[in-house]
């Protein structure tokens, strides 16, 4: 059975059991094992249940994007939209067990979700939402159809994601001072700069990019992590997500956006806006 073949499947087969909401055991690992962390439009982290999804009641008109892209290992930020009052927003993995229930800011129709991601991932996901609106309805599922872009993974890995198509570059220096970014990608321990996403303007549809030190090569010490808005391909505001993955810590999350009145600099080492410092191990 083919790719496409296997999703309807298990499209048809899930729709069977109630919008996705089958209850009962996992097929495999588990939500959480996918998408480790969920934040809601104010920064709040989601809280997790075992489970199935609530099962839809009422009428509520529920928008997402069908499909987007992301990197095993770093964020992706997905524009909930609905034509009424989001209360609460749902996200499970289709096929898995459990799901993230995130809390939305009172008024609002639109809300953007942050879900940061496991570092071993198959090569898709489908990632299903759920809304619940201020009159206690719940939507039927929809579905966003995530392609994994796979990068490598290590002890300290680096990513940053953005959201329109910019040339935003990541800078990390590592403890011993050397500055992995794209005119230097490789350090002397091994640190790469493995996913160049638009370098030059060259628009690739990406909008990630990697920094990793593999297993057994990641120097101890201080790390410091810059984004720099290389060239503003498109004259418009980008708002952009760090992920630090570091071995046997939680993921950490940075938000922030550069201007659109905020062409580039084509920057060179040293450059970037400061998005934090860690310590490995």
């Amino acid at each position: 059975m083919n790719r496409l073949s296997t999703l309807w499947t298990i499209a048809v087969a899930a729709a069977l059991c109630a919008g996705f909401a089958c209850g009962g055991g996992s097929r495999s690992s588990g939500t959480r094992d996918q998408v480790t962390g969920v934040q809601g439009p104010d920064g709040a982290a989601a809280t997790y249940h075992t489970g199935a999804l609530p099962a839809p009641k009422g009428d509520v008109i529920v928008t997402v994007p069908s499909t987007t892209n992301a990197i095993n290992g770093g964020s992706t930020m997905i524009t909930v939209e609905a034509e009424s009052t989001i209360v609460k927003i749902y996200v499970a993995i289709q096929g898995e067990d459990g799901y993230w229930e995130v809390t939305v800011p009172a008024g609002s129709s639109v809300a953007d979700v942050l879900l940061t991601l496991a570092q071993q991932l198959p090569s898709e996901l489908v990632i299903v939402f759920e809304v619940a609106d201020s009159n206690g309805n719940v939507s039927v599922p929809v579905s966003v159809v995530t392609t994994i872009i796979k990068v490598a993974t290590g002890d300290v890995a680096v990513s940053v994601s953005w959201n329109v198509e910019n040339d935003i570059d990541l800078h990390v220096v590592d403890p011993n001072g050397f500055e992995v970014y794209y005119t230097d990608d490789v350090s002397p321990e091994g640190g790469m700069l493995d996913l160049d996403s638009n370098a030059a303007c060259v628009i690739d549809g990406i909008k990630n990019e990697h920094i990793v030190w593999p297993d057994g090569m990641a120097p101890a010490g201080t790390y410091t992590v810059r984004v720099d808005n290389y060239d503003n391909c498109t004259s418009t505001a980008a708002n952009y997500v760090v992920t630090i993955q570091t071995k046997g810590k939680p993921p950490q999350t940075f938000m922030g956006s550069f201007l659109a009145t905020d062409l580039g600099d084509g920057g060179q080492a040293g450059s970037g806006v400061l998005i934090t410092t860690f310590t490995y191990p």
